[in-house]
């Protein structure tokens, strides 16, 4: 039995977790890294910046094409990606 001041390594580690932003990082990582195994290396190759932040990939291209080609195909990526997502959710892909 767990005295009034005794934690288990998990209530620390979910506390450190929730405080420490830990989450947004690993959805972060989680999404970006889905998008490059959706599109492939060479579209990857030709992102310049993704981030990800309340649901939404913030993806800059190199190619104005690229970036109409992959608009068009916004809402079969975003199926796809989150086929690969286990603990997050993408809502929308911006391509600047």
């Amino acid at each position: 039995m767990k005295g009034p001041h005794e934690y288990t390594l998990q209530d620390l580690l979910k506390t450190i977790y929730n405080r420490v932003d830990v989450a947004d990082a690993f959805a972060e990582k989680e999404v970006i890294t889905a998008y490059n195994d959706v599109v492939g290396e060479l579209i990857f190759k030709l992102t310049r910046t993704a981030s990800f932040r309340n649901g939404v990939l913030r993806v800059q291209l190199t190619s104005a094409a690229l970036r109409q080609e992959m608009s068009m195909r916004k809402e079969s990526l975003v199926e796809k990606i989150n086929e690969k997502l286990t603990d997050t959710a993408l809502s929308d892909i911006i391509f600047c």
